[in-house]
């Protein structure tokens, strides 16, 4: 899936679109599974009492297993689907939300300092936190979980060393 056309510039390329690492999807996918399993075994032995208010009991198996699957599961995964790392040929963008949208953008050659923070386990499955200093008042981005952080941290300097080079050109043909 692609960044949206429409929030990019004329001319603007983006050169990383990514989520998350996908370990953040997978606390989802099990809750998913453990309460739609418990949902199933629950119903099915509430289904053979010989118990005449069953069908209330059943039904409230139901509704806590519809709560607890989209409070545990299915939020987590949208939020994590709708959370967006994109870095282009001139900024660096971080968007997250579906119905109410937070949005972070920092120009290249605004760009100050690119850090990244990452414990074992974080080195062992290939991502870590990412920080990048801005010279603009709205400050810094952390980018949490970001895949391939360190090609990622390469990436977001080649691009602002592209982008001051192409700004100098600029200045010097003018």
């Amino acid at each position: 899936m692609g960044y949206p056309d429409d929030q990019l510039a004329r001319d603007e390329v983006v050169k990383l679109h990514t989520h998350p690492h996908w370990k953040e999807g997978v606390g989802p996918v099990l809750w998913f599974v453990v309460f739609l399993a418990i949902g199933a075994i629950a119903v099915t032995y509430t289904a053979k009492l010989d118990w005449d208010g069953k069908i209330w009991l059943i039904l409230a198996e139901v509704v806590l297993t519809l709560i607890l699957l989209i409070w545990l599961s299915v939020i987590p995964w949208i939020r994590w689907r709708s959370t967006h790392y994109v870095i282009t040929d001139q900024r660096v963008m971080w968007r997250e939300g579906l119905v109410t949208r937070e949005s972070r953008h920092i120009p290249l050659a605004r760009v100050n300092t690119v850090s990244y923070t990452q414990n074992v386990w974080e080195r062992i499955f290939g991502f870590g936190d990412m920080n990048i200093d801005s010279a603009s008042d709205e400050g810094e981005i952390n980018l949490i979980d970001v895949p391939s952080v360190d090609k990622t941290k390469a990436l977001l300097y080649q691009l602002a060393e592209d982008d001051r080079s192409r700004r100098a050109s600029q200045g010097d043909g003018s």
